[in-house]
């Protein structure tokens, strides 16, 4: 194995994206932040060190830092194992950014607490250097700037990745790639990380995805620009194979452990999973 995800939090959102593959499993989520499943996450996370995982990431149904006190208790729970000689070597938080941005007082509170606790970095979601554009496309009436999100994550010693949604209505061309690219390594983000728009099913959205020819280009610039401490890459057909080798894992708030990233019904109960491994 190589890493392993978590859902975390209540599953409250403060944006609404049309293209959510985590709505689904909201319905699974806990009802009160900072209600854990103590014994199931540990369990998961000991099982998980000892066949391997090194990289471990919170995600949710909604937005992570809407659930501040459950993202607290799993990071004091990774900590805590250090003294069984389990350290995860990155650990990593999905978000939108938005609460980030707009709330100081909540960076002060929490992102220093998370790094102590062994949070590396912030893995944002990133639509558009545009703050109305990601605001339309994240559906609400007013997005935060980039700017100012990164620098408050900088602030408490976190690192930040972009992730880019590849899309046809969106980021569909190699120039377009690369605009935001080097716009974004402007804004000091670290690394940036794409993928194809993909289905609730977790399929590659063929008919809203860039043609193939024009993610030849993007992975030919990559290749071609090597830039000094930003990384780039386009997760094409082998970020797949690493689910589908079972070298990536998720657990779900239904309690599910799969080799997906949100097509959960291909998993198994936990008890019954690790038969199959």
């Amino acid at each position: 194995m190589q890493s392993l995800g978590l859902f975390v939090g209540i599953g409250e959102c403060n944006a609404n994206c049309k293209h959510c593959a985590g709505r689904v499993h909201r319905k699974d989520a806990p009802k009160k932040d900072g209600d854990i499943d103590k014994e199931l996450i540990l369990k998961t996370l000991k099982e998980t060190y000892g066949k391997g995982a090194r990289y471990l990431s919170l995600s949710s149904s909604g937005e992570p830092t809407l659930s501040p006190l459950s993202v607290t208790k799993i990071l004091e729970l990774v900590s805590s194992l250090t003294e069984e000689n389990k350290k995860f070597s990155n650990i990593n938080l999905y978000s939108n950014g938005i609460i980030i941005g707009q709330d100081e007082e909540f960076c002060e509170k929490y992102l220093l607490k998370w790094k102590q606790l062994g949070l590396t970095s912030i893995y944002l979601t990133v639509h558009s250097i545009n703050e109305d554009k990601n605001a339309e496309i994240y559906g609400i009436n007013k997005y935060p700037q980039l700017s100012t999100i990164v620098n408050r994550i900088h602030k408490y010693g976190l690192l930040i990745r972009a992730n880019i949604i590849l899309s046809k209505g969106n980021i569909a061309t190699c120039e377009q790639f690369i605009y935001i690219v080097k716009q974004l390594q402007k804004l000091n983000f670290n690394s940036v990380s794409s993928w194809r728009i993909r289905d609730q099913n977790d399929n590659v959205d063929l008919e809203n995805s860039p043609l193939e020819s024009e993610l030849d280009k993007m992975e030919k610039f990559i290749e071609e620009n090597k830039f000094n401490n930003f990384d780039i890459k386009i997760m094409r057909g082998q970020n797949q194979v690493l689910y589908q080798t079972k070298q990536k894992l998720t657990l779900f708030p239904s309690g599910i452990l799969s080799n997906t990233w949100c097509n959960w019904k291909e998993g198994s109960k936990y008890g019954l999973y690790w038969k199959n491994l």
